[in-house]
């Protein structure tokens, strides 16, 4: 077929989309061989194109998009080497570097983040010049350093290192989508020099001193909570809400508001194009010579960059106003009917520029809901109209009314339905309340706080009195706000957590969800849906039903850094946790972020036996969050208990749930649990006197020892046991032989001592360890006594979470990772 040669916007899109997902999750290709596949199509397709052969070419386009996709974030995964990078100073000995704030400091948490664009490495006198970003986080806030500043910084450097079980986050792979490669920490201030400022353009210094002067203003007119919102919602900074206020919004289904997003810049756009209509319409000759509309929508777009400079510029805030402006484009050249084009363009500039933005959350619930308003919301109102002659009326000041109601709730019902599988895989959520708290809100923050905020901070430069009226009705409407959310958030099961949801679950919820707006188009439309709504109750009866069937014993080793987590899985679905993982410091909740979203992944919502070998923080802190959010059978501890706030805490929660509770020791019965026989080895029967004078250390040999044997297969668990506990294990007429072994302590030099391990002599050694933890550990000298044992060891800070299968006569051992070595 001949003639002028056009490319599908929509195909390409998706074909480009494909490979960028395909590019991410598929084998690594060289980025040479990316590119030399890009050009060789590339090549094929400008060939094809001086032929005039329009139709193959486009076949070859799809291939030339797939590949773009592919070389586009394998840039970011695995970036073209540097003839300098700062990498290779990383694990080294502290280092001096130099290098220049690139981005506005983020506070958050008691902690200053400083993106730095590395310059030089100095060593002995002598300047390295080096390329490539570094992520420094410093203690405390220091509100002296600003973009442009020029550091000099003594530091050792790491490569980025988060947890990786199966559904987690994946803290590399976020930081290398950023460029990032290379973090650091300070906890010293003299570790930190600045050495001069305004090593940045003068434009984004002055947009920077501009958005200084608006944070100022806020800190100083607004209430604390009040600015922290302000702050959110004109600059981009979420660093001063409250943890406690946070988790509200995500209780009553409203998160996103804190957040930058479409919502917020849509509701500017829409305001600021009615206003610039409603004064180009004063005049009777504009209204003559000019397309208003057109002109209105020309007159918004400045209002919507000038937010997004406020705003910062950051990623998510620029996705967003390309999404806006697109659709006021399609204004401006007559293509408001093709509204989905337009939403296909916007997102296809989007990933052109930022390939990454494909797996950023925010990206993905904005062109959903988008995506679902525009597609449903039209469809559904035909049927409506067809069916409902109210909406044929005469449109009387009243039916507009009812009839604005009537679309706000469908337009949310449809934006929530829509997102609701993505909200359930990325943060395992779902708002009961959200529907109703979403139509109040979102109006109540889009309307009036935001468009508050915004006129302040920007009359806060010319006209002061009046910017400080504004921020005070402002403030009297944010804490109006937040006590509403409060109120919306104590409802008891306002919110519940949920399993993640499979590829296959969502694909099959969303073809529910459009047919939906088909149903009134035949039998065959309503037979397809009621069939597929039997896939999913036998979905949801197969993942119910499907340990029942389970035969073999599975033990997985969570990584959970430094500290030690492990769900057991016994024959006929049994599930058994032992300890939660756990930081010593409040920063990051393990049993939240961690474990919950690997048992949520593994659709585990129930924990039979839920266990603490002893209450250490490392052992102890994550399991408040599942105690709290799991169904719990049963708890069992090693009986010892100290006054810490986290073990008091969980106690609270056990007695709340009225869950059984049991301490064992080494005269406890033999446990039978659908054929595995656990025995109770340690500690011993202490008197309540010997109970509270027990020290640190002493905790750690109280630590529950147990001994799991399948038919021929045995497992030794050992908590934190130290020399002292394995000498008296060593006394006591036991067998200790064991094919594998939980290694004691995190292969603490004080533990796995050679007579132990003699009588052990296990096959494999399962480490529990976290990387740069402060112990140094596993001790090299353990790992000695291993190898020589010839005892396979494998490292949850190397390996990721350690997957054990034994059917009772074979032991197969699976990781999540590959080993770095």
């Amino acid at each position: 077929m001949h003639g002028t040669f056009r490319l599908p916007l929509i195909p390409i899109f998706l074909i480009y989309t494909l490979g960028i997902a395909f590019g991410h999750v598929g084998p690594h290709l060289p980025i040479q061989e990316s590119m030399l596949f890009l050009l060789l199509f590339l090549g094929g397709w400008a060939f094809l194109l001086t032929l005039k052969k329009t139709r193959t070419g486009s076949w070859v386009a799809f291939f030339v998009f797939f590949f773009l996709g592919i070389f586009s974030i394998q840039l970011y995964l695995h970036p073209p080497p540097s003839p300098s990078p700062i990498t290779r100073f990383i694990d080294l000995d502290r280092v001096s570097l130099e290098g220049i704030i690139d981005r506005p400091t983020e506070r958050f948490q008691g902690r200053t983040q400083l993106l730095i664009r590395s310059q030089k490495v100095i060593q002995s006198n002598h300047h390295i010049p080096v390329r490539g970003f570094i992520l420094i986080f410093l203690k405390g806030y220091d509100h002296e350093l600003k973009l442009g500043d020029r550091l000099r910084i003594l530091c050792k450097l790491f490569p980025p290192h988060g947890f990786h079980n199966p559904g987690g986050f994946s803290y590399e792979r976020h930081l290398a989508f950023k460029r990032i490669h290379t973090i650091g920490f300070l906890c010293e201030e003299k570790s930190l020099v600045k050495t001069g400022e305004g090593y940045k353009h003068s434009f984004h210094l002055q947009m920077e001193h501009w958005r200084d002067q608006i944070r100022q203003f806020l800190e100083r007119e607004a209430s604390p909570l009040s600015s922290g919102i302000a702050k959110a919602l004109v600059l981009g900074e979420q660093g001063d809400i409250p943890e406690e206020i946070k988790e509200q919004f995500i209780v009553t289904g409203i998160a996103h508001l804190l957040a930058i997003s479409g919502d917020h810049l849509g509701i500017v756009a829409f305001l600021s194009f009615s206003l610039m209509s409603w004064i180009l319409k004063r005049s009777e000759y504009l209204l003559l010579t000019l397309n208003i509309k057109k002109w209105a929508a020309t007159l918004t777009i400045p209002s919507l960059l000038l937010y997004t400079l406020i705003a910062g510029g950051g990623i998510s805030v620029i996705r967003a106003t390309i999404m806006v402006i697109t659709f006021f484009f399609s204004i401006l050249f007559q293509r408001e009917r093709n509204l989905l084009h337009a939403l296909a363009l916007a997102a296809f500039l989007i990933l052109l520029a930022s390939p990454p933005s494909l797996f950023d959350v925010s990206f993905q619930l904005s062109f959903i809901a988008v995506l679902s308003i525009l597609y449903l919301v039209p469809r559904i109102l035909h049927q409506l109209k067809r069916e409902d002659s109210f909406l044929l009326t005469k449109p009387s000041w009243k039916n507009k009314m009812i009839r604005y109601i009537m679309l706000s709730l469908l337009v949310t019902g449809v934006a929530i339905w829509g997102t609701a599988p993505l909200v359930a895989f990325h943060f395992n959520r779902f708002s009961v309340i959200g529907f109703f708290t979403n139509l109040l809100f979102i109006p109540w923050v889009g309307f009036f706080i935001v468009p508050l905020n915004l006129l302040a901070s920007l009359f806060s430069f010319f006209f002061y009195p009046f910017a400080t009226l504004l921020i005070q009705l402002s403030d009297w409407m944010t804490l109006a706000l937040l006590k509403l959310v409060a109120f919306f958030a104590s409802i008891p099961y306002a919110s519940f957590y949920i399993s993640t949801p499979t590829l296959f679950e969502m694909i099959l919820f969303y073809l529910l969800l459009v047919l939906t707006a088909y149903l009134k188009k035949g039998k065959k439309v309503r037979y397809l849906f009621i069939g597929l709504c039997a896939v999913f109750i036998l979905n949801l009866a197969f993942w119910n039903l499907k340990d029942l069937f389970q035969k073999d014993l599975r033990l997985t080793f969570i990584d959970v850094g430094h500290g030690d987590s492990m769900l057991i899985e016994f024959p006929r679905g049994k599930k058994m946790l032992i300890d939660g993982g756990g930081r010593f410091d409040d920063r990051f909740d393990i049993g939240k972020n961690v474990v919950g979203p690997f048992l949520w992944k593994k659709k585990i919502r129930r924990i039979d036996t839920l266990i603490l070998t002893h209450p250490d923080p490392d052992h102890l802190k994550g399991l408040n969050f599942i105690a709290s959010h799991f169904s719990i059978g049963q708890f069992w501890d090693n009986g010892f208990q100290v006054e810490s706030e986290p073990s008091l805490q969980l106690r609270n929660i056990l007695a709340e749930r009225k869950i059984k509770t049991q301490s064992l020791n080494d005269e406890t019965p033999l446990q039978i649990i659908h054929g595995v026989e656990i025995s109770i080895l340690n500690p011993p029967l202490w008197k309540p006197t010997q109970k509270a004078a027990k020290n640190f250390l002493g905790l750690n040999n109280a630590s529950l020892v147990m001994k799991l044997r399948f038919k021929n297969i045995s497992v030794l668990l050992t908590g934190d046991i130290e020399s002292e506990a394995e000498a008296r294990l060593l006394r006591k007429d036991v067998s200790l032989k064991a094919d594998i072994l939980k290694v004691p302590h995190h292969g603490s030099s004080s533990s796995s001592s050679p007579p132990f391990l003699e009588r052990v002599r296990p096959t494999y050694a399962i480490l529990s360890v976290g990387k740069r933890n402060l112990g140094k550990l596993p001790h090299p000298e353990v790992l000695r006594r291993y190898g020589q044992l010839g005892s396979s060891i494998f490292r949850t800070d190397e390996h990721g979470a350690i997957m054990v299968r034994t059917d009772g006569k074979n032991i197969k051992v699976d990781t999540f990772r590959k080993a770095e070595f």
